[in-house]
């Protein structure tokens, strides 16, 4: 994998990651990686079109700490494009392998998950 100039000679295990991880994301939701990773117009890191939105996020760390503003952001582009916003963060050892991963959810975003379906 290319590592970034600005990341010579200082990219985490997380850093290193976080490609991989978007990539294999969208293989596995049917999505497809956001270019940019969302720093452009089109906001999230993976989008399934017309479906969801997902902040993929990757932490060699034991916890990891979600802010509002991460949750406004996504939930702010997903909800004016009619998608489910969601955040994945997965856990890596500190050679970067892949050892759990969790979905992060607005209440809400459940509460349509779980409604009976008629």
């Amino acid at each position: 994998m290319k590592q970034p100039k600005r990341l010579k000679g200082k990219a985490t295990a997380s850093h290193a990651r976080s490609p991989q991880q978007e990539r294999e994301l969208a293989q596995r939701t049917g999505g497809r990686v956001t270019r940019g990773s969302g720093c452009g117009n089109e906001k999230g890191d993976v989008r399934i079109k017309g479906v969801a939105r997902i902040e993929a996020k990757t932490t060699k760390h034991k916890s990891f700490s979600v802010t509002r503003s991460m949750l406004d952001k996504i939930e702010e582009a997903a909800v004016t494009s009619g998608e489910l916003p969601a955040i994945i963060v997965e856990f890596i050892t500190e050679e970067g392998k892949p050892v759990g991963e969790v979905a992060v959810l607005p209440t809400w975003v459940l509460d349509i998950l779980t409604q009976p379906r008629t």
